[in-house]
């Protein structure tokens, strides 16, 4: 749909106005929307969710630290590559490129430990995934069924705790906690 002030650009906008008990209703893009007054509701964003993030990891770097007063070498610790300090990065609770997560590894390290409880991510696994278990359980349970055929009941218990493992890691996968 395109603006209906312009009638170039596409609406981004919807405006509902009231005036004297009527409503009316308009569709436009994001700069004729700026010039009726409408401020942008996420241009404060990355300002607002800089700062949360800044009080909560000044928090518990702080208590990483121990209180404790911080060498020179420490406060002057940078990013080779965007010059963005470790006392910067603790005061914005935002890094400035990506080789800032080598620069500062021990520092997010220890703080990923203290947020989280680890720095390991064990999240669930795409859904996707999870359905390739069932698909090889499926092929060794035949296999399971030459085995015995063939009397391998050594190859045919070791089948066995395979599927067993691989059904009990299905199950759980898919579950979610609550």
């Amino acid at each position: 749909m395109l603006c209906q002030i312009c009638q170039k650009n596409k609406a981004s906008v919807r405006m509902k106005q009231v005036v004297n008990g009527k409503k009316s209703e308009f569709f436009l893009c994001q700069a004729c929307a700026q010039h009726k007054g409408m401020p942008d509701p996420l241009a404060d964003l990355p300002e607002v969710f800089g700062k949360i993030v800044a009080n909560i990891l000044g928090e518990e770097l702080a208590k990483i630290g121990g209180g404790k007063k911080k060498s020179k070498r420490t406060q002057q610790k940078r990013c080779e590559r965007c010059g963005i300090s470790l006392a910067d990065f603790e005061r914005k609770g935002l890094l400035g490129c990506a080789d800032c997560y080598r620069a500062f590894e021990n520092e997010i390290k220890l703080l990923l430990r203290r947020i989280h409880g680890s720095n390991h991510h064990t999240g669930r696994r795409p859904l996707a995934h999870r359905r390739k278990p069932a698909k090889n359980v499926v092929s060794l349970r035949k296999e399971l069924e030459r085995a015995i055929g063939q009397q391998q009941f050594e190859r045919a218990a070791e089948l066995r705790d395979l599927i067993r493992a691989a059904e009990q890691t299905a199950g759980s996968s898919g579950k979610r906690k609550s």
